[in-house]
């Protein structure tokens, strides 16, 4: 009898766990500090626009911890921001904006890096660093695919935005073999899509078969090779990167090292020719600055002009993730 009276309210309740398996309750997590601050190197031709910083709380839900973050990507169609940890998970992350300012972000939903095998990700294998969205700006939603770099194990992997690995992508050979890289955690730290040469990637530091000349350098899957001149000699790495509207390149250089170590990042403007690169240094974030002397560890474009920028907190109790919003824009003739 209580059978009979319970199934018409527990049928219904059955078919919406079935149909809805993953619905999650989106959580605030940063607090919010609005800029209008303007920096650029005299002799640059673009400036960067401070507009905004998030700081992230470093909370765990549902397993996911918001900390460790080596990679960022924007999603238009789906209106995602996805976080990557290098412990081998991804976030969906949600910024939110009232009259184009930044006024909070959401965390939406996380999940494990995981091989053909369905199992995730762990030690050599999870140490996932940069990241990209392909199909995420076609106006069409639920074809968006990630492509995602690895350090230590180098090796450059697509996934569905759930974590599913759906195939490897292969590489030029000399990138392939980490005998080839100046150590195991200096191997692949970012990677990108060109509208013209595809898929571009590049490790942190030089290949050992590259000449000690003070540059980073960068690689398309066809085996094309671009240099740019370091701004730090002795500790200037590639951290990130991301493409500009005109098919140029905003790539992220970051130095940590020094009698005192401290951390600051440069952030490079490239125009990628068939055979050689033009450079813009936009502007360098250095102690004497006084902010974003934290480790920056990717970007990512948004919208028009602005980009994304995170720094990785190394897990630290006394530090914090920021997520750094900000526009880089043409100097106008004086």
């Amino acid at each position: 009898m209580i059978l009979r009276f319970l199934l018409p309210i527990l049928v219904p309740l059955t078919w919406l766990l079935i149909t809805f398996p993953s619905v999650s309750i989106a959580e605030s997590i940063a607090e919010i500090e609005q800029f209008d601050s303007t920096y650029s190197n005299e002799a640059s031709l673009y400036e960067f626009n401070l507009l905004a910083i998030a700081v992230l709380s470093n909370l765990t839900i549902d397993g996911f911890k918001v900390s460790e973050l080596s990679g960022l990507a924007w999603d238009e169609d789906e209106n995602l921001l996805y976080a990557l940890s290098d412990n081998g998970y991804l976030l969906h992350l949600r910024p939110l904006f009232d009259d184009n300012k930044m006024t909070d972000v959401l965390f939406l939903k996380g999940y494990s890096l995981r091989d053909k095998n369905k199992r995730a990700l762990r030690y050599k294998e999870s140490d996932s660093e940069g990241l990209v969205v392909k199909h995420g700006n076609n106006g069409i939603q639920g074809d968006s695919r990630l492509i995602i770099c690895f350090e230590r194990i180098p090796r450059l992997v697509e996934y569905n935005t759930d974590g599913a690995m759906l195939a490897g992508i292969p590489l030029p050979a000399e990138l392939s073999d980490i005998r080839n890289y100046q150590g195991e955690n200096k191997s692949l730290e970012a990677v990108t899509i060109h509208g013209k040469f595809g898929i571009i990637t590049g490790p942190e530091h030089p290949l050992i078969s590259q000449p000690a000349n003070n540059a980073l350098d960068i690689y398309s899957l066809d085996g094309r090779h671009w240099n740019f001149p370091v701004h730090n000699e002795h500790y200037g790495a590639l951290a990130g990167m991301t493409t500009m509207p005109d098919d140029g390149m905003l790539a992220l250089e970051r130095a940590y090292g020094g009698i005192f170590p401290a951390t600051e990042i440069t952030l490079h403007r490239i125009l990628l020719g068939e055979d050689k690169s033009e450079i813009n240094t936009i502007y360098t974030f250095d102690t004497d600055a006084g902010i974003l002397n934290e480790n920056f560890e990717d970007i990512t474009r948004f919208r028009g002009d602005t980009y994304f920028m995170v720094n990785d907190d190394n897990n630290h109790p006394l530090k914090r993730t920021t997520l750094v919003y900000f526009s880089i824009n043409k100097k106008q003739a004086k």
